[in-house]
């Protein structure tokens, strides 16, 4: 039996995890769905050194932490549903090389 203690803070870890999966949802369709905006705003010298770099590998961490969840599908209706771009073809790519492994 857990104590208030143990429990109060079981919960707690439970709600960070339903916070962490809805952020790596967030994370991939906001990425996915600027679609060739962001491969033009990385290649851009001025934004060399931004979050937008940690976007884009970060975006393969959210991948992997959905499919831990059992989200794996999610990601991969986003992927479908995505416009062409960057972000599409690399998780297209990284989905392909981690289903191999």
């Amino acid at each position: 039996m857990l104590t208030d203690y143990e429990a109060t803070h079981v919960m707690r870890a439970l709600d960070a995890l339903d916070e962490l999966e809805a952020a790596a949802v967030k994370l991939v369709r906001a990425e996915l769905a600027c679609g060739p905006a962001i491969d033009g705003l990385i290649a851009d010298p001025l934004t060399a050194g931004t979050r937008l770099d940690v976007v884009c590998l970060v975006d393969t961490i959210a991948a992997d932490l959905l499919a831990a969840m059992g989200r794996g599908e999610t990601v991969r209706r986003l992927v479908d549903e995505a416009p062409a771009g960057g972000a599409r073809d690399a998780l297209v790519e990284y989905l392909a090389d981690r289903g191999s492994t």
